[in-house]
């Protein structure tokens, strides 16, 4: 039986044009959908911004980068070293080509491992793992090894639902697409910040998650 792992995996090795289809302008039609039924993911996209403090010259990590939308923008924003990791490859060999495409190939560094094993040779300003616990089993693993690799602030994403969507979304990814996905309560999110000392500066609510900050 597959592991939980290799089962997220498999799910996003599969999606990768689709998946970075929310974020494009290509198709009005599809853009305007998920800009109405995923508005979660535009909060993300727009605290990120207003919360991570100055980019101009900054080392940033991405974690579960995904197709490396976060990861260019930062690119374009003005950082100076950008490393994005995921373990889907396809969703890598998306991200490196979009670098090339606009021109930032030579700021970004796309990594195809699982984070909880990569040794980093170094630290970084602004760490992120936005849309990246959703599928953590245990994630005061993740947080305490990204609390030593974090020297200004980490931005993460925390998936909040009610009842009824918590229901179908298990249905939707973990029964039908067989991709586990998991939920967090505001109190749970405090208690992990607090066993790993990492020092939360706030938690914003946002439909159907959490935005986390924690400036060090």
């Amino acid at each position: 039986m597959r592991s939980e792992r290799d089962r997220a995996k498999s799910y996003f090795d599969r999606v990768p044009s689709k998946w970075d289809a929310m974020y494009s302008h290509e198709s009005p039609a599809r853009y305007f959908f998920n800009r109405l039924m995923r508005r979660a993911v535009f909060d993300r996209y727009r605290l990120t911004f207003e919360n991570c403090g100055s980019i101009s010259g900054a080392r940033v990590l991405d974690i579960g980068c995904g197709t490396g939308r976060y990861s260019l923008e930062f690119a374009v924003r003005g950082a100076t070293r950008v490393v994005g990791i995921d373990f889907a490859p396809r969703m890598v060999d998306f991200s490196r080509r979009m670098a090339e495409q606009m021109n930032v190939a030579d700021k970004c560094r796309f990594v195809c491992s699982d984070f909880s094993s990569f040794s980093f040779d170094d630290d970084f300003d602004i760490v992120l793992a936005l849309g990246f616990f959703d599928y953590v089993q245990d994630p005061l693993i993740f947080l305490k090894k990204i609390f030593g690799l974090t020297n200004r602030v980490f931005l993460a994403s925390f998936p909040h639902n009610g009842r009824l969507w918590r229901i179908q979304r298990k249905i939707r990814y973990h029964w039908v697409k067989g991709c586990p996905v998991y939920d967090y309560t505001i109190p749970q999110v405090e208690q992990l910040y607090r066993e790993t000392s990492f020092p939360l500066q706030k938690i914003v609510p946002m439909r159907h998650g959490l935005f986390a900050v924690a400036v060090r």
